[in-house]
């Protein structure tokens, strides 16, 4: 039952191409994989290097100097959590 829902849409073409049928490459997919990583990475540290200063500066502070998340720095902030899970 869950062989069968893995396998639709994309599925069948993915697990085609990590079996090397239909000319797919090892080398290419160990490539893009790879590079899927280094995209993450570089999303992680662009958004944690935005929203941690703000984040830090409200942690020890009275309310009266809390400076709320902007509409940008809330959606880098999920974000980040989205790639970092």
């Amino acid at each position: 039952m869950i062989d069968a829902a893995i396998m639709l849409g994309g599925g069948k073409k993915i697990k085609s191409i990590l079996k090397g049928s239909k000319g797919g490459n090892n080398v290419a997919v160990m490539v893009m994989l790879v590079l899927f990583f280094i995209l993450r990475v570089l999303v992680v540290q662009y958004t944690y290097n935005k929203v941690a200063p703000r984040l830090i500066s409200n942690l020890g502070n009275p309310k009266q100097q809390f400076k709320p998340l902007t509409f940008d720095e809330a959606l880098l902030f999920t974000l980040l959590i989205t790639f970092l899970f």
